[in-house]
């Protein structure tokens, strides 16, 4: 059984930009935690109680991820119900390719195309809505703490060797820590 309203972590994260028009403003910014690989969902898929093995829910995702891959190279949009639909687009270069140039051969695929994306879009209706706000809807939110960049290397005066950090203060922690510095 799935968990109703999963806990999704959230931190607060400074616009440093100063071109910003949020420019010292903080925004939310979703707690990326472990990468769960095929081997570690086909474990958790097992543990809500599954009739299937984990070989056999392995075998099955492992045999559906290449077909996945396969069906969009070809094109073809894949849609799972209940989860979304992955639809293969084609990036341009930047000037795209002009009407003479099509006319005198230039149509080679490989001179104007710079990328071949595969785009998600989540399923959105009934049961199954899982687009942006109604996804929202089914996390329980909770505010982990401030993230900062930290400049590791003050005494570096090259923009460009200057070494920063990343650092999580829980949130009691930094309003604590800002209320003394002021």
């Amino acid at each position: 059984m799935t968990v109703k309203n999963p806990q999704f972590e959230i931190n607060l994260r400074a616009n440093d930009n100063i071109r910003s028009a949020g420019y010292g403003k903080y925004y939310p910014k979703a707690v990326e935690k472990k990468t769960i690989s095929l081997r570690g969902l086909t474990k958790h898929m097992q543990e809500h109680h599954s009739i299937y093995g984990r070989d056999v829910i392995e075998g099955v995702l492992t045999k559906m991820s290449g077909c996945i891959t396969e069906l969009l190279s070809q094109g073809n949009p894949v849609k799972i119900d209940g989860l979304g639909t992955f639809v293969p687009t084609v990036e341009s270069v930047k000037d795209g390719i002009s009407k003479s140039e099509i006319l005198n051969g230039k149509w080679n695929a490989a001179l104007y195309v710079k990328a071949i994306h595969i785009r998600f879009r989540p399923e959105g209706s009934g049961e199954d809505d899982i687009t942006s706000r109604n996804f929202k809807n089914q996390c329980a939110l909770t505010t982990n703490g401030v993230e900062e960049k930290v400049d590791v290397s003050p005494e570096e005066t090259d923009p460009k060797k200057k070494v920063f950090i990343k650092r999580v203060t829980p949130l009691e922690g930094w309003i604590k820590n800002q209320k003394q510095a002021n």
